[in-house]
């Protein structure tokens, strides 16, 4: 037994007790990147504030729409690299009653990126009144150890779906402008696409460009329909690189109606 005095200059250890240091934590656009023991990391977030259909939203929009783009987001931005999706973390601003369709969009996600219903986890706010809609979504995913994705040169740069974004564009459910997790999960799963990324409200050639800079290249752009400044708003498309070569066999994994354009390369 230690006595009162002593007891200040002892350290007690729990028997499961494992000491604490960071992780090496490598960010590649927007992503966290944590190495661990075998695999990496990979964490990717959203969030969503005033849009909904609560009586403060800002801006009114079907809740279960919304649940699905703050989840697209972070899932695409993870599928992207090339890593798996483990956990789908959500975080509402509500009660749990008005949150039950948000929750169940978030398990249809996760089916949809290669994770089961159960993969999804999240807490609701039950303790006072909101009036607002509020939502974070984080993804964390896993990586084999190894390069990350790399551009090359030569690589045709493709955009698949096209940038839309409210309340400019009609964003809504079914448009054939807005790429689906499933078509990423395939590209990426071809082992065909050597980088690719969501896009964003920097737009197209913004995203391109990151994918260029990521190996030291550069991103040269064709005479194109695509609007490569217009905002992506809720990722709606992806910029992907590939050998010229790949480009057919690719885009017979999407979608046909699904718009798909060569809008340049990587020299």
């Amino acid at each position: 037994m230690v006595s009162g005095r002593s007891r200040l200059n002892v350290t007690v250890t729990a028997p499961n007790h494992a000491t604490s240091s960071p992780l090496p934590v490598t960010r590649l656009r927007d992503l966290l990147i944590a190495d661990v023991p075998a695999s990496r990391l990979v964490i990717a977030c959203d969030t969503t504030g005033g849009i909904g259909p609560r009586p403060d939203d800002s801006y009114p929009a079907d809740p279960i729409w919304c649940a699905h783009l703050a989840a697209r987001v972070p899932l695409l931005e993870v599928l992207c690299v090339g890593a798996r999706p483990l956990i789908l973390v959500d975080t509402l601003c509500q009660d749990e009653e008005s949150a039950r369709p948000m929750i169940e969009e978030f398990r249809r996600c996760a089916v949809s990126a290669g994770m089961g219903p159960e993969a999804v986890t999240g807490s609701t706010e039950d303790n006072v009144v909101t009036t607002q809609t509020g939502i974070g979504v984080t993804i964390i995913g896993v990586m084999p150890e190894g390069e990350f994705p790399r551009t090359h040169h030569g690589d045709a740069l493709v955009c698949l779906g096209a940038p839309i974004s409210a309340p400019d564009d009609d964003v809504s459910p079914g448009r054939r402008e807005i790429v689906t997790v499933e078509e990423v999960r395939r590209l990426v799963d071809s082992g065909k696409v050597h980088d690719c990324a969501p896009v964003g409200s920097h737009g197209v050639a913004w995203e391109a460009e990151q994918l260029a800079a990521t190996t030291g290249l550069r991103a040269t752009f064709r005479t194109t329909d695509v609007d490569l400044a217009h905002s992506g708003g809720p990722s709606t498309c992806i910029v992907l690189a590939c050998a010229p070569y790949d480009v057919k066999e690719l885009h017979g994994l999407v979608t046909p109606e699904r718009p798909w354009e060569v809008i340049g390369g990587l020299a």
